[in-house]
């Protein structure tokens, strides 16, 4: 059983290599058209198309991950089905649960890798401040690893020094200029917390006043408003996307919100969706392995591979409808988040216990 194992594993492997290397491919040149469309001025800027393309790869593919699971899992099971091999593993009895048992391993392990990759690679190669940094903002911002973010408007300096998690400003510095070149007043913060309209309310806040060079007032504030001068484009870019933190970050986020009482369903949403990456690929798998335990006969193997592809894209589409169905209509998120993966988990093991 052991050499058996070795050799499932082995082709189930390979076709994860070729399926996820497709579909990747595929994915890179779509962005990269995407990216394209806005026109290039030299070759360096093909080049810096294709870097951000390849950035926002990783998360292309884990979003993709049931159906690259559901892919090779029925592309390698129909290849060894085509042989006959499944059916003599069978005939010297073998049984399709234990066939099924193995088949989980490289399958329970992507998803393993993925969540793996979703908590260290994703926000290595999506840093929030980086892309600040020339166009983005044009002449009027900059970053610093040592200094934070600068950005000007008028005579309003605005300095933060980092982002928590992400998406929460921390040691904020604001200053404000009179037009004849005086500061005029110094609002310092500890954090603050950005709202949907792109509005800050500073925490922790000290405000000093300065009036003819001298300091005229000094007052300590539990928060603050601030009309922010940022746009929405500048925002965007400040903000690291929920996808973008890591599932940690992503936790402590979503806690601090609720902990404000404030809207958290969206990003609780990515992140219940992503813990259930194993759940979805172990229903994948299973409803692979009752498919492939069908005989051929007359039955094409590109058949069975367009409807692994219609059972993934399906798995997909659902999940994003009743994700975008819960947020609105308010439904309990863990429930929305986990329960088309557990109702495809519940399917597959009932079509596999049919086809044995």
């Amino acid at each position: 059983m052991r050499i058996l194992r070795e050799y499932l594993i082995g082709r189930l492997l390979a076709a994860y290599v070729v399926t996820t290397a497709s579909i990747g491919a595929l994915l890179w040149l779509l962005e990269m058209l995407e990216g394209l469309e806005d026109g290039l001025g030299s070759s360096a800027d093909l080049v810096r198309v294709a870097v951000a393309a390849a950035r926002i790869l990783p998360e292309a593919i884990i979003d993709l991950l049931p159906v690259i699971v559901v892919l090779a899992t029925a592309s390698a099971m129909g290849a060894l089905q085509v042989r006959s091999e499944l059916t003599v593993m069978r005939a010297a009895g073998i049984s399709l649960w234990r066939l099924t048992a193995v088949a989980l391993m490289p399958g329970l392990m992507v998803a393993a890798l993925a969540l793996a990759s979703l908590q260290w690679l994703t926000p290595l190669m999506q840093q929030g401040p980086e892309r600040l940094v020339g166009a983005s903002l044009g002449e009027s911002g900059l970053w610093h690893p040592s200094h934070g973010l600068w950005v000007r408007s008028g005579e309003e300096f605005l300095n933060v020094q980092d982002l928590r998690l992400g998406r929460i400003p921390t040691g904020i510095n604001l200053y404000r200029f009179d037009p004849s070149g005086g500061l005029a007043e110094h609002i310092q913060a500890d954090a603050a917390v950005i709202q949907s309209d792109g509005d800050w309310t500073l925490e922790a806040v000290t405000v000093r006043n300065y009036l003819d060079f001298q300091e005229a007032d000094l007052v300590q504030l539990e928060r603050k408003h601030w009309d922010s001068f940022l746009s929405a484009r500048q925002l965007e870019l400040l903000l690291s996307p929920p996808a973008s933190l890591a599932l940690t970050d992503l936790w402590q986020y979503v806690e601090g919100l609720k902990t404000r009482k404030q809207e958290a369903a969206e990003f609780e949403m990515v992140l219940w969706r992503r813990l259930a990456l194993p759940l979805a690929c172990l229903g994948m798998v299973l409803a692979a392995m009752a498919t492939a335990a069908v005989p051929l006969k007359s039955r094409a193997v590109s058949l069975r591979l367009v409807a692994a592809l219609t059972l993934g894209l399906g798995f997909q589409l659902l999940a994003e409808l009743t994700a975008y169905l819960g947020l609105v209509l308010g439904w309990p998120v863990i429930l929305v988040a986990l329960g088309p993966a557990a109702v495809l988990a519940g399917f597959s093991w009932w079509l596999l216990a049919k086809a044995r």
